[in-house]
């Protein structure tokens, strides 16, 4: 394959090209030239205005607006506007909004967006310019409108769901509590049903978004059943996912929720739950922390309990949960103390007599020193979760569009590296081709289904969770080769819903798509990745699909991943054991050393030579 070429000499060819009057194939040599996604960003955006011409000239208003979207502005963007269908009007302007930020003139703005994405049938994102330019009254509207027809359909009850919470967010926002409540209680049975159905189906990280959604509701409508109900799944989901510092992040923040919402009660249980989990993965001092935060709050709940009047006995409770967390934290001082309170509770006077006996043996206790401390920010994330409840709904609408999707990125410099953004500029260009295509299938010289393939090499090189719904769109093509493209694009895409796509190409009629998608298992070798790695492994029939699984969990260093693969050395066939030894004498991680060493004793004669073939080729002792 020959160097691709020079920056400078591609521009240099455009420029003679258009001087004889070849737009084509100007037009040619810049998008090659644009190909160099690393270059300067002064010469990149050179080139970009030189190819906005170009397209401009040759009538491709659309492709032109594109390339402007990345190097130019509203000045340079007007004169192109007028003449592009009106979504691509629509999210130019919604752009130029945004730039303006509160400014008398955005809110025009806006609403101008808003009418056109209207024009074009996009209620959704009509909606949210509308919301993004304060006119609450008629994005109430849309999303009523939208909440209709989805319920109406029964088609998507995740979509529907997030309608009808965007219907209860505008409400509030225009004054009607009663609609506002009554959105909330379908938007939470319809979410409800939703997660229920992707769990079913293994679709873990849709049925995550839901309950993410339930817990926005709940702050949202002040209701902390909602916001309870949320966090325990998103918590439950975590800890499956073995995701242990975001599960004990999201751990924290509820108990704070609980505690702020006067709910103490749940958030000592809560607090209990935390430690448990803390404790199971060798974080001590979270632990720790966790059960001294259970005690204190198990004593608030007491206290709170003899304010209201409640029978003593819910006080007596509360207190001796807060005896139990004590004592496992070696608080012994403590524990006399709240046997001394337990002592003082209008109880029978044999309970009364037991406390003040057991609080006088630890009169001189003392508390050990603990190392108890909240998670350390080192080990923290930024767990901002977009709105899922308008991206999603975007993406909803529109419909695995590559072109849309890669013209959210090119917008969005905020979000996005130049690097990113030029990709996704690219892609765009390649999806419009694709979309004048499709319009005219049997045109002379057009190949469809190699358009096709090319946009999957394009999308491939943007790595971004909102480009898995095109490809996951073209990943339904009758031809082969696109399906072959599209599994090697998902390699690249480390996400748990990359799954589902692979899942469906594995099952592929043609060898080819499955063998494809078996390498792409090989690349998707995050933390995360486990659990529907894991599951592939289980249910495949084939040898092949469950050696890539193999050869991508020997590259994730976790103790869950080290343990299956000890277990595959251990108990499965030997086609499966040969896959793992050789993939682990390549690996690099500790766990599995830590954990095959310390089961050394344990594991039967050949499963011990196998562990130390591995060990041996790494230069590790056994």
């Amino acid at each position: 394959m020959s160097a691709p070429r020079e920056l400078s000499d591609l521009r240099e060819e455009a420029r003679s090209a258009r001087a004889r009057g070849d737009l084509a194939g100007a037009r040619a040599a810049l998008v090659a030239a644009a190909g160099h996604t690393i270059a300067r960003e002064d010469e990149y955006v050179a080139l970009c205005v030189e190819l906005r011409d170009v397209l401009a000239q040759q009538g491709d208003f659309r492709a032109a607006l594109t390339v402007d979207w990345y190097a130019g502005t509203e000045r340079t963007q007007q004169h192109l506007v007028g003449r592009v269908p009106p979504l691509d009007r629509a999210r130019t302007v919604l752009a130029w909004a945004d730039k303006l930020g509160p400014h008398d003139r955005a809110r025009g703005l806006y609403a101008q967006a808003a009418d056109e994405y209207e024009a074009a049938g996009l209620v959704a994102q009509a909606a949210i310019a509308r919301e993004r330019g304060g006119d609450f009254d008629r994005a109430r509207a849309l999303w009523s409108r939208l909440a209709q027809l989805l319920s109406s359909s029964g088609s998507d009850l995740y979509a529907a769901g997030l309608a009808r919470f965007n219907l209860a967010r505008t409400s509030l926002r225009t004054g009607d509590a009663r609609a506002a409540r009554e959105a909330v209680v379908a938007a939470v049975h319809l979410l409800e049903e939703a997660a229920d159905r992707y769990e079913t189906i293994g679709q873990r990280e849709r049925a995550f978004d839901c309950f993410q959604v339930l817990l926005a509701i709940g702050r949202e409508s002040q209701t902390f059943e909602h916001v309870l109900e949320g966090y325990v799944n998103v918590i439950r989901i975590l800890c499956e996912d073995h995701l242990r510092y975001y599960a004990l992040q999201s751990y924290e923040e509820a108990v704070g929720a609980a505690e702020k919402q006067g709910e103490i009660s749940a958030a000592a249980t809560l607090s209990r739950e935390m430690a448990a989990y803390a404790r199971k993965e060798g974080l001590d001092s979270v632990a720790a922390f966790a059960t001294l935060t259970q005690a204190r709050l198990w004593q608030q709940t007491a206290a709170a309990s003899r304010e209201r009047g409640a029978p003593p006995e819910l006080s007596e409770n509360a207190l001796l949960a807060a005896v139990i967390a004590y004592g496992e934290a070696g608080q012994y001082g403590r524990v006399g103390a709240v046997y001394r309170a337990l002592a003082e509770l209008p109880l029978e006077a044999s309970r009364r007599a037991h406390y003040g006996r057991a609080a006088g043996r630890y009169v001189d206790a003392q508390n050990v020193e603990t190392d108890a401390a909240p998670l350390p920010a080192h080990l923290r994330h930024d767990v901002g979760f977009p709105d899922v409840w308008h991206v999603d709904l975007v993406e909803w609408e529109q419909r695995g569009s590559a072109a849309e999707a890669a013209g959210d990125v090119v917008l969005d410099a905020a979000s996005w590296s130049e690097v990113t953004r030029r990709r996704a500029m690219l892609a765009r260009l390649t999806a419009l081709a694709v979309e004048a295509a499709e319009r005219q299938p049997r045109a002379a010289g057009v190949d469809l289904d190699e358009l096709h393939a090319a946009l999957a090499g394009e999308l491939a090189l943007v790595e971004l969770y909102s480009i898995l719904s095109p490809l996951e769109h073209l990943l339904a093509s009758s031809d082969p080769s696109v399906r072959i493209a599209v599994a090697r694009a998902l390699s690249r895409f480390l996400y748990k819903r990359t799954f589902i796509s692979l899942r469906q190409a594995l099952a592929d009629d043609d060898p080819g798509v499955a063998r494809e998608a078996a390498r792409a298992l090989e690349e998707l070798r995050f933390p995360h990745a486990f659990d529907p790695l894991a599951r592939i492994y289980r249910e495949t029939p084939r040898a092949a699909v469950r050696a890539s699984v193999i050869k991508a969990l020997a590259k994730i260093d976790t103790l869950e991943a080290a343990e299956m693969l000890l277990g595959v050395i251990e108990h499965d066939g030997a086609a499966d054991r040969s896959a793992a030894v050789d993939a682990l004498k390549r690996a690099r991680g500790t766990k599995f050393v830590d954990l095959a060493r310390a089961a050394m004793g344990r594991l039967p004669s050949p499963a011990q030579a196998a562990v130390r073939d591995i060990l041996g080729a790494r230069n590790i002792a056994s």
